[in-house]
């Protein structure tokens, strides 16, 4: 039993082999990376989305207002056919008398002869029988018929007032529509002109002057390569600037130049230790 010896290390438990740790510290950061791009595209499908529907929105809008003012127009010219026929009514009433009217009212003086013994009387005759009219009646009409027709002219005359009062609101409406389909015309345009852009691509350095991007000018300030965050300046005149700092990847910056002028839109895809790259988005009316 003496000379018996064992092997100690086939009964101890093995050491397990050093694990990878780069790959390990990789995973996370390929994890992050992913849901930072997926979070992007799904803002710019969010933002196309709502420019969408706002275009649309304003498309209908301008549509319904086509609409109405086509729908004044008809009003207008059914009026104005309307219109015409009244005023030359009086005209037609007040012309010249019927006929008729005119053959039954005319009495023509009849010369009677009377025939008498020759004696000392005169001849004596009979006065013919008056034809004379109140005075203010036309030649040829009587009065029943006068009042007839002033009270026909007295009727189109109001007709006539009436249409010419709805005739002026309706000018009025299609004048406040007009005035609301121009406004709404040029708040289209704005929205068209703000949604029309064009991606311009930028690189700075460290060591570099600034660079001209569209209707800016941009200059490295500082990058973190590790943190993913950089800080640059934008110059919108020869002395202004606007210094956006510690943005992420990927980072939509939105900021805007001048007043009255749309926001542009930074985006850095590319962090170095000394560069920075991207791209701005300026609209097509800056350009």
């Amino acid at each position: 039993m003496a000379g018996l010896e064992f092997d100690r290390q086939a009964f101890t438990a093995a050491n397990p082999p050093p694990s990878n740790s780069a790959t390990q510290l990789l995973r996370p950061l390929a994890l992050v990376l992913g849901i930072a791009l997926i979070a992007f595209v799904g803002y710019k499908v969010f933002l196309v989305n709502t420019q969408n529907n706002a275009l649309a929105s304003a498309n209908t809008q301008v549509q319904q207002l086509q609409e109405q003012l086509v729908e004044m127009q008809k009003r207008v010219d059914f009026l104005e056919r309307h219109h015409k026929p009244a005023q030359t009514q009086p005209a037609t009433a007040l012309g010249a008398p019927d006929a008729k009217t005119t053959a039954a009212t005319v009495h023509h003086p009849r010369t009677v002869y009377h025939i008498a013994a020759a004696s000392s009387l005169p001849p004596q005759t009979k006065s013919p029988v008056s034809t004379q009219t109140p005075a203010g009646t036309p030649k040829g009409t009587s009065a029943p018929d006068l009042a007839g027709l002033t009270g026909a002219v007295a009727e189109n005359h109001d007709a006539w007032q009436a249409t010419t009062d709805r005739l002026a609101d309706v000018v009025g409406v299609v004048g406040t529509q007009q005035a609301e389909l121009s406004a709404t015309r040029d708040a289209v345009n704005q929205i068209l002109a703000q949604s029309h852009r064009r991606a311009v691509s930028f690189e700075v350095n460290r060591h570099s002057s600034p660079v001209p991007v569209g209707p800016v000018t941009l200059q490295f300030k500082s990058s973190d390569s590790k943190g993913q965050h950089y800080t640059v300046c934008v110059f919108f005149s020869a002395q202004s600037c606007i210094e956006l700092r510690d943005r992420a990847l990927n980072e939509v910056v939105v900021f805007v130049v001048t007043k009255n002028q749309p926001p542009l839109e930074l985006v850095a895809t590319k962090i170095n230790r000394d560069q920075v790259a991207g791209y701005l988005e300026v609209p097509t009316s800056m350009q």
